[in-house]
């Protein structure tokens, strides 16, 4: 049975993503499943310990999306390590995404950007000119 639940942020304040960030996530070879989830966990963290409660019913019902295209999400953040699981519905956010908050001392994952040689010819053009675009503003 499916939940339509959807639990609220715990603050209402906003959430500040500096640009070292935003460049960051541009590099990160994610979907548009995956990059919704993160804005979701993102949006819904506590902002003392960077976790989030929410199961996996409850994710499907706040992107109207189905579990396989949910887990899916969960599971490039996790590889690329954005955020990953500390038990069943109790999700990390890497540090570098919350201001240095964790729950608690644990070893943090790197952030793998995305690896060129693995994409399609069309991807790979947008992504050489993502990295242009970087390069050039930065």
């Amino acid at each position: 049975m499916s939940s339509s639940y959807v639990p609220s942020p715990p603050t209402e304040d906003p959430v500040v993503v500096s640009r070292k960030v935003l460049r960051l996530l541009a590099l990160v070879d994610i979907t548009t499943a995956g990059r919704r989830v993160l804005d979701e966990l993102w949006g819904l963290s506590d902002p003392d310990t960077g976790t989030v409660e929410i199961s996996q019913n409850e994710m499907c019902a706040a992107l109207g999306a189905s579990k396989p295209t949910v887990n899916r999400g969960f599971k490039e953040l996790r590889e690329c390590g954005l955020a990953w699981s500390l038990e069943d519905g109790l999700y990390q956010l890497h540090p570098l995404l919350t201001g240095g908050k964790v729950a608690y001392p644990m070893p943090i994952p790197e952030i793998r950007a995305a690896e060129p040689e693995r994409f399609t010819e069309q991807r790979r053009a947008r992504f050489a000119a993502q990295t242009a675009n970087l390069a050039a503003a930065g």
